[in-house]
């Protein structure tokens, strides 16, 4: 039997979500939007590597989800060998090792054969776009495409993720609730639009104040720029590289 329908002054915890949004300070807010901006992709490439990023965040922590990342980030040793994939993961000890080299590997032909399908198209709505891609992504939910959107939109998407932490934020069960993902979105965006902060940002800023630190580079750091390319991502795909800026 499916849950009953829960409104938003029936979720446990929405008080706490609303004195969250009031906690944020302007300096923190422009704190951490300058610094996620900085991480915003700049080429396929880069948006490339945050989806492989989101590929290593399901059902593991975020250290492991680091760890795995860093294991296939140099992802032309493996491209069109899933062996080589499964064998990176398998070192890596972040779990799921066969179900996750059949969805990147899947994912990394279809991203390959029209990257730009993969980005918001003009005149579409952030949600919309999202759940485009949640049917044609195999591996991905809900959450982990919104993390995938967080972080190659850092500053401007309008939806958020919302995983098994931000469901008890809410003091509700993501596996009893899940139907009411979408609200929850909307009640999370609505607070960002008032406080003129981005959806993902605001989730950065909670997520680390839950793991005591002040800011996100524990984990980004994986994400921040490199001087260059090295040559063995860029000889594969070097016809892909353009300015999204």
């Amino acid at each position: 039997m499916p849950s009953p329908v829960v409104s938003v002054t029936q979720w446990p915890n929405v008080a706490a979500v609303d004195s969250f949004f009031t906690s944020i300070t302007d300096d923190e807010i422009t704190r951490y939007q300058e610094y996620w901006r900085t991480l915003t992709p700049e080429d396929y490439l880069e948006t490339f590597e945050r989806w492989l990023f989101a590929f290593c965040s399901v059902h593991t922590s975020w250290a492991a989800n680091v760890r795995g990342f860093e294991a296939i980030r140099s992802w032309a040793h493996w491209y069109q060998d899933s062996a080589g994939l499964k064998q990176r993961l398998e070192d890596s000890r972040i779990g799921l090792h066969i179900n996750r080299t059949k969805f990147i590997g899947k994912f990394c032909d279809d991203y390959w054969a029209n990257p730009q399908a993969f980005y918001l198209a003009q005149g579409e709505a952030w949600v919309q776009y999202r759940n485009r891609l949640v049917k044609r992504i195999l591996g991905l939910g809900l959450a982990k495409v919104s993390f995938a959107l967080e972080m190659i939109y850092p500053c401007a998407a309008e939806v958020v993720c919302l995983d098994t932490h931000m469901f008890q934020f809410y003091g509700l069960d993501q596996t009893k609730h899940a139907r009411h993902y979408q609200a929850l979105e909307r009640h999370w965006v609505s607070h960002c639009l008032d406080r003129h902060v981005p959806s993902a940002v605001a989730r950065a800023i909670y997520w680390d104040r839950k793991q005591k630190r002040t800011d996100s580079r524990y984990w980004t750091y994986v994400l921040e720029r490199r001087p260059t390319y090295g040559p063995e991502n860029t000889a594969v795909h070097r016809e892909n590289i353009v300015d999204l800026t």
